[in-house]
């Protein structure tokens, strides 16, 4: 779904395809997200489509076929339980999935977006549609959502995607506001860079697969309620927007709605040039900034009136010079000028260097409260090679591998600095170093971050112990060996805890 542009602080009411556990039951009230007003109070107005737009159906009424309401059913299969928002592209409902039901699926909830009926009328609109639908198919990826099917009944066409709770990049960044400083500004820092790795790591994906975005905007980013960044809506703006200047001459407008985002829109975009992974970078770059400095780098100006205005953006405090020129390549208002890949931005933004001694100060506690909370709400099922025991001198890379592995390296350190050690929810800083290891075997670096995880990881386990915590100190322990079985101080611990059984 879409937003009106310059609006985007108000994508964070949209709820994306978000849903609550455990809704209100009042029936659902109708509102149209992108009209609420700029000024209102947000938290209140937080509340206020909280309440409006996550209110099941009444379980008691039948279903309707062929109805958009909630109590409705769409192909006499996906049940409408309750709007999640609305916008110009359509309405996204929280859902279930009949066969799977009857299949005894237990997981039969989804998110289903309604296509507006000014978009199913454009030109080669659901042809178009259902072209960029199946590309989104293909896309099985952590960082980004999985998009399950493309359909019609009757009047209606639709899409349907996996169901995700969580909030969307606008809520958080009006949540979170501008970076912390002093003691916390470590921590904080790490986060952002962390769900920019994320972002990242989906667009790499999908342009390496040919497939631009084309409306990348926090609205269209997602953060799981498990840490875990996803992209939503690739390719769908283009589509439409495909269909709109076909039909009206006018680049972006049609039928009174933009498909654009100029905000975060390219200068390419806007003068409908043909799509370039480039003009993701763009948008990338904008978020980037957003995360790390509080604010749109060119006060939610169009790249035309930046281009017009010779605006510059302001420097970050904090960001060294190579960093801050990384950061300027992706702003690049020429496409020519701009960094090249998704990868090669990240490369640029993360630190060059780690300062252990401040990880050590800051950085412990949060690693040992978010790896607690991994491992004891869902241990992890991974394996890496034994690397430990003297291994032989790594190999001579070509120079593109060796700036891959540099690159991998420092993506997993950032995944240090937040704790994601071994989450099997998305990226994680186990699955990068034996990525780099897949790339340079017995990468000392990339062996002694594995260490550090093992380390971590009986750190965790011994605080379990020491707070008595058995359960969650086995989970600990037998993540650990999964990585390196004969870890004598995890086989220690493991040993203790089988003489301690009651």
């Amino acid at each position: 779904m879409d937003s009106q542009p310059g609006m985007e602080e108000n994508d964070k009411t949209r709820v994306a395809h978000a849903h609550r556990s455990s809704p209100p039951v009042n029936p659902p009230v109708s509102s149209h997200v992108d009209e609420v007003d700029p000024q209102v109070d947000i938290a209140a107005e937080k509340t206020r489509v909280f309440h409006q737009h996550t209110r099941p159906a009444n379980p008691l009424v039948s279903p309707h076929a062929g109805e958009a309401a909630p109590g409705g059913l769409i192909n006499n299969r996906f049940c409408l339980e309750y709007m999640l928002g609305q916008g110009g592209m359509g309405i996204v409902y929280a859902a279930r999935d009949l066969r799977k039901e009857e299949l005894g699926d237990s997981d039969s909830r989804i998110a289903i977006k309604l296509l507006s009926k000014n978009v199913q009328h454009l030109p080669n609109a659901l042809r178009m549609l259902q072209q960029e639908c199946t590309k989104a198919q293909e896309l099985a990826h952590p960082n980004v959502v999985t998009v399950y099917d493309f359909d019609r009944d009757g009047d209606i066409v639709y899409m349907t995607m996996e169901l995700l709770a969580g909030q969307s990049l606008g809520e958080y960044m009006a949540d979170k506001g501008a970076p912390a400083s002093g003691q916390d500004a470590f921590a904080d820092m790490s986060e952002r860079l962390a769900i920019i790795s994320d972002i990242v790591q989906g667009l790499a994906y999908a342009h390496k697969r040919g497939i631009v975005h084309f409306d990348l905007k926090p609205g269209n980013v997602f953060i799981t309620d498990d840490g875990t960044t996803k992209i939503l809506d690739f390719g769908i703006a283009r589509a439409v927007l495909t269909s709109g200047n076909k039909a009206s001459g006018a680049p972006g407008l049609f039928d009174g709605m933009i498909a654009l985002t100029p905000p975060y829109a390219s200068l390419e975009m806007l003068r409908s040039m043909p799509p370039d992974p480039r003009d993701d970078i763009y948008a990338l770059a904008i978020i980037a900034y957003k995360l790390l400095a509080g604010k749109h780098p060119f006060d939610e100006l169009s790249a035309t009136d930046v281009l017009r205005q010779n605006l510059k953006p302001e420097r970050i405090p904090g960001l060294t010079d190579r960093q801050w020129k990384g950061l300027l390549g992706g702003l690049a208002l020429q496409r020519e000028d701009r960094t090249l890949s998704a990868e090669a931005f990240l490369e640029a933004l993360l630190p060059k260097k780690v300062d252990r001694r401040y990880w050590l100060a800051v950085g412990t506690a949060l690693t040992a409260v978010a790896v607690s909370l991994f491992f004891w709400l869902q241990p992890p099922q991974i394996v890496a090679p034994s690397l430990f025991e003297n291994p032989p001198p790594a190999a001579e890379l070509a120079e593109a591998d060796r700036n891959r592995v540099e690159q991998l390296l420092e993506i997993a350190e950032v995944h240090m600095m937040v704790g994601r050690l071994i989450s099997p929810a998305g990226a994680n800083a186990l699955d990068v170093y034996n990525q780099a290891l897949s790339i340079h075997p017995y990468n000392r670096r990339a062996i002694q971050g594995l260490k550090t995880v093992l380390d971590r990881l009986a750190q965790a386990a011994e605080s379990a112990l020491t707070d008595g915590e058995r359960r969650r100190a086995g989970e600990l322990i037998d993540s650990g060996l999964k990585i390196y079985p004969r870890d004598k101080k995890l086989l220690k611990m493991k040993q203790q805890l089988t003489e301690e059984k009651p």
